[in-house]
């Protein structure tokens, strides 16, 4: 049905899933007794109390929100990716005002800004412009100035620390975000494969330089480099007619980082052995390397069913190895189940599937585990929630289209799109026990 009748907000409580999950079937009762397992962490359950969109009306409606985030009154800060601008919107979900707009003066931005509010500041950092900007809650530019980071030598590469978020104090901490590979008229960094790298955490201050290094961490963050005696990656073509089409590989066991003003989490997800039990494990890093907490849940890891890997090779060849932006994707081929059976013959795929689909840090600092489904194409998502010191807090589902913004407390904004693939951005509550 189409969804236009409520303008700007609707709200009334709309209860979400909380049903029973079982990462694999098989699941016995006697895992509920281990306090340490998937199963036995409690079910939440979470309604909805306001909506914020429109239909029909690009200037309220939401076309891709690449951020949420809420000042001390309660106000909601969202940036519209598309514009790209920060809309500010009232506790009951009316418009006050916007803040920027594409271009590359001062308070403008040249892409969708990572953001934040602290205080009475809202801060951005433009990945595109390389800029800090600072502007006041009511959208005046308080400041602007360039971000270049810190460059790290890598083999082959460069990786640079750059501002990633504000402080209290008005600093900005730093993390190694973005790696550049040398140009072919450069010389070598001179850093071996094998050499230790470190890298250094740093403060900025509002206008892009460095104020003190606060800690060290012992090496890059895995998925962005890592030594030859990690797992490697492979990436394998063949050649199917006059295409060459990607084989698709299975999920890497890498650790996931997640940067916090002072340290990081670490998520990881090892392979399973046996059918018997598995576990992934949410650790959280200081600033002096030492480990604050380190969180084990165990699960009954589920197989790959041959559907499943049918499937997977079956995507992989109507969608083929990808294009580079702004290239016309080729039409989908006459034989593409001929091609679907061979990458399927290629295709080198564990026994066992990853528990964890990906992870995401709160403003509160609570992680969000979302579990991979027991089947493809499931249309609900299982999420586990940490509380900010690592005790688990319970699970909760959510239809798998929902992506999560902000989450405080008992309190968690996602953007949720209708029938129409139309974005909302919605708040939550989950319910007490």
């Amino acid at each position: 049905m189409r969804d236009t009748g409520g303008g700007l907000i609707r709200r009334g409580a709309t209860p979400l899933l909380a049903l029973a999950f079982a990462f694999a079937a098989g699941c016995t009762t006697a895992d509920s007794a281990d306090p340490g397992h998937l199963d036995a962490l409690p079910l939440l359950s979470s309604e909805s109390d306001l909506r914020i969109g429109d239909f029909d009306d690009p200037d309220l409606g939401f076309s891709r929100v690449a951020g949420v985030d809420l000042d001390d009154e309660g106000h909601i800060y969202v940036v519209e990716g598309s514009v790209p601008e920060i809309r500010v919107y009232d506790t009951e979900g009316s418009v006050l005002r916007r803040i920027g707009g594409r271009g590359e003066g001062p308070g403008e931005f040249g892409g969708a800004p990572s953001f934040g509010v602290v205080g009475d500041t809202v801060w951005t950092i433009d990945g595109s412009l390389q800029r800090i900007t600072l502007f006041d809650r009511e959208g005046s530019v308080l400041s602007t100035a360039r971000a270049e980071g810190v460059p790290i030598a890598l083999p082959h590469a460069y990786g640079y620390v750059r501002p990633q978020q504000m402080r209290p104090d008005g600093l900005f901490t730093g993390s190694l975000s973005m790696l550049r590979s040398l140009r072919s008229d450069e010389p070598p960094t001179g850093v071996s494969p094998t050499d230790s790298i470190p890298v250094p955490m740093v403060l900025f201050d509002a206008q892009g330089e460095v104020t003190d290094t606060i800690g060290w961490a012992g090496r890059p963050p895995p998925r962005m480099w890592r030594p030859p005696s990690d797992e490697p990656s492979t990436l394998e073509l063949i050649e199917v007619g006059d295409r060459r089409m990607r084989v698709p590989a299975p999920p890497t066991v890498l650790p996931h980082w997640m940067p916090l003003v002072d340290g990081y989490v670490a998520v990881e997800t090892p392979l399973a052995r046996s059918p018997d039990e598995g576990t992934f494990t949410v650790t959280r890093i200081g600033l002096a390397s030492d480990t604050l907490f380190h969180r084990e849940i165990r699960y009954r890891p589920a197989r790959y069913s041959p559907a499943d890997l049918d499937s997977i090779a079956a995507r992989a060849a109507r969608g083929g190895v990808g294009v580079p932006m702004g290239v016309e994707p080729p039409p989908v081929p006459d034989n593409v189940d001929q091609i679907a059976r061979r990458l399927r013959s290629a295709m080198d795929f564990p026994e066992f599937k990853l528990p964890v689909q990906f992870s995401w840090l709160a403003q509160d600092e609570s992680v969000w585990v979302r579990l991979a489904p027991a089947n493809e194409g499931e249309e609900t998502a299982s999420w586990v929630i940490l509380d900010p010191d690592g005790s688990p807090r319970g699970r909760i589902e959510l239809p798998s289209a929902h992506r999560i913004f902000w989450h405080r407390g008992d309190v968690f904004w996602a953007v949720e799109p209708d029938d129409y693939d139309v974005p909302w951005l919605v708040r939550h509550r989950i319910a007490s026990d």
